[in-house]
């Protein structure tokens, strides 16, 4: 009796002690975010707090003042260059959306895998280069005087003037390549791990690849379209150089405008506002996706 008394506490210290070791590596874990925590408040949250602090402040007067905010708003200049930046990263978002969409699904459906890392490869090896090299680059393409205009013009025998350069066309094209790279990233990586009996039964049961693609490819992922369609609103909505370079300065867009008040009249206060509107018209607008892929991502 004894015997089996001993075996039995034995067995009870060895399951206590199984199970603290088993809670010691996510005791670590909480450990090592503490590193993480820190980081982010330091370099996010703490510049975004002083941003909206100055936002706040003014060089007329001491104190605190929504006078920037309310310049911001009965300045037609200013909401004009608000209303462009979120046009310019809407146009890009609908416009790689198809694009993107079919490059994915012609790499994770069509092409043989053992192709799969050299296409993807071609796809991402042009974003090597620096953004601001590239935005040059296209700026030899699309001039007036550049390889396209001079290609038409020897098809049609005459000088052709593209008249696209410094447009916000070409704004919307530039920041597009770069959208489109991004978000079949997403994509694909969702659609290659799409189960494939799924669209063998689809066609075993009659169905056309179109109705495969609406009623099986598309919700599965669309987890990856909302994630891409994310990274690259925020990145267009807050770019400088592609509408610079590409879409002139004739028609801003409000990094621009935020840029030229530090270069004009070095106004931290007025800049502060400019950065913090912008954050909120991005939050506001973005708010919907992270409502929408917290629905998907429960369904599936």
């Amino acid at each position: 009796m004894v015997n089996r008394l001993s075996a039995g506490d034995h067995n009870i210290r060895n399951s206590g002690s199984a199970r603290e070791s088993h809670r010691a590596p996510v005791s670590n874990l909480w450990h090592g975010a503490i590193l993480a925590v820190v980081l982010v408040a330091g370099f996010f949250a703490v510049p975004i707090l002083h941003t909206m602090s100055l936002s706040l402040t003014s060089v007329q007067q001491e104190g605190w003042t929504l006078a920037n905010y309310q310049a911001f708003l009965s300045e037609d200049r200013l909401t004009d260059s608000l209303g462009r930046t979120l046009f310019l990263a809407f146009s890009v978002v609908l416009i790689s959306t198809p694009v993107a969409y079919a490059l994915s699904y012609f790499l994770a459906f069509v092409v043989a895998r053992r192709w799969r890392a050299l296409l993807l490869l071609l796809l991402v090896a042009p974003f090597w280069t620096s953004f601001t090299i590239r935005a040059f680059a296209w700026q030899l393409v699309l001039s007036d005087g550049g390889v396209i205009a001079y290609g038409i013009g020897r098809l049609t025998g005459e000088a052709v003037a593209l008249g696209f350069l410094y447009t916000m066309g070409a704004s919307v094209f530039g920041l597009s390549l770069f959208a489109v790279m991004l978000m079949t990233l997403t994509l694909f990586s969702v659609m290659v791990s799409i189960d494939r009996r799924l669209i063998e039964a689809n066609a075993a049961l009659g169905g056309s690849r179109w109705r495969g693609f609406v009623e099986i490819i598309l919700p599965l992922s669309a987890s990856g379209w909302i994630i891409g369609a994310l990274l690259s609103f925020i990145v267009c909505a807050g770019d400088y150089a592609v509408p610079t370079l590409l879409g002139g300065g004739f028609r801003p867009v409000l990094a621009q405008v935020m840029v030229s008040t530090l270069k004009g009249t070095f106004d931290l206060p007025m800049a502060a506002t400019f950065a913090v509107v912008l954050v909120i018209a991005i939050g506001i607008c973005v708010t919907p996706l992270l409502l929408l892929i917290r629905n998907v991502r429960f369904q599936t």
